[in-house]
């Protein structure tokens, strides 16, 4: 038995060739030979994929290539149950790409979710397979499973929506290093009481591409985010928004005006540079989304609760997806997701 390792973008790739040789040693019979080229076939593709001096990714086809072949090996050696012929991060919607702030269209994102904190904070999270959400974990303090119910499929939360479904909460898993008071690592995986049964208005989000950073591209902030009424008084939405942002990197957040005390090594933020702060603390649970060429959406972040929609120069912040990746996989093991 030969085994081949190799670190794809933090996964352990390992591919086992087996050569079974006959009595003499040498020759393979016609139902090896095919299992060995396919072996062979699915290393060098893993190889080729997580090569980090490899060949440089030049146009959108070869970045939907890429992804594609992530997608797959992370299904092969990830240990990831499929759903089945469902697929992920995918809108309801044809039209163009966004953005200003207004509404989506119905159901355009079948991934948003509102969690209902004893029966009173309703705050928003996003489905990410078929048993689990995931939202802010700053929200959830002190909150049991029994007192956490999570509504999918739901639009319009000002109006009663008797086709969206409201499921319990049966286990409520923070990240181990979430901090209460400086809202490091706020996110949080809610464990349904039940599957979900996917549909038009109800299908996951897909999980980022392992190593991706996102920065410099457009990120779309999604969910039932605030807006300012004419009195410059903040109201809460009834349907949701979706508002596109660029995606920071760590010199361009602190320079936006984002606070070092709330800003930490699993942070990211999206806003312009000299531009007021277009999210409020009570946004906490939105989603930041990437789009790619292909119409597809990563879940990049979710955003905490230290952003305030006032007059001061800032960016937004959020809890990036990326450094949680490994710990989220982990505890979502008895899942099923949907492939890219």
């Amino acid at each position: 038995m030969r085994v081949v390792s190799t670190a794809m973008s933090g996964y352990r790739v390992q591919a086992t060739v087996q050569l079974c040789l006959d009595s003499s040693g040498v020759i393979m019979n016609l139902q090896e030979y095919v299992k060995f080229l396919f072996c062979v076939f699915v290393v060098v593709l893993a190889v080729t994929a997580a090569r980090p001096d490899g060949p440089r990714i030049e146009n959108s086809e070869d970045v939907e290539k890429v992804r594609v072949t992530r997608g797959v090996l992370d299904f092969i050696f990830g240990g990831l149950k499929s759903c089945g012929g469902c697929q992920c991060g995918r809108p309801n919607r044809g039209g163009a790409r966004i953005l200003g702030g207004e509404y989506t269209d119905t159901h355009e994102f079948p991934w948003l979710a509102n969690v209902h904190v004893k029966s009173k904070l309703v705050v928003s999270g996003v489905l990410i397979n078929d048993r689990y959400v995931m939202t802010a974990a700053s929200q959830l303090i002190a909150a049991t499973a029994p007192e956490i119910k999570v509504s999918l499929g739901e639009y319009d939360r000002c109006h009663l929506d008797i086709s969206s479904s409201n499921v319990s909460v049966e286990t409520v898993i923070p990240f181990p290093e979430f901090n209460p008071e400086s809202r490091g690592h706020d996110l949080a995986l809610l464990r349904l009481s039940q599957p979900t049964k996917f549909e038009r208005r109800i299908s996951p989000v897909c999980m980022p591409n392992p190593g991706s950073t996102y920065l410099g591209q457009v990120g779309t902030l999604s969910g039932w985010i605030e807006g300012k009424a004419v009195d410059a008084s903040e109201t809460r939405t009834c349907r949701p928004r979706k508002l596109g942002l660029p995606v920071l990197g760590y010199s361009e957040c602190i320079k936006s005006g984002v606070s070092l005390a709330s800003f930490h090594d699993d942070s990211g933020c999206i806003g312009v540079i000299g531009g007021n702060s277009l999210v409020c603390e009570n946004d906490v649970g939105s989603s930041v989304l990437y789009r790619s060429y292909a119409d597809v959406y990563d879940l990049v972040g979710i955003m905490s609760d230290v952003n305030k929609c006032d007059d001061k120069p800032a960016g937004a912040v959020f809890t990036r997806i990326g450094p949680h990746l490994d710990w989220i996989l982990q505890q979502t093991k008895d899942a099923c997701y949907c492939t890219k």
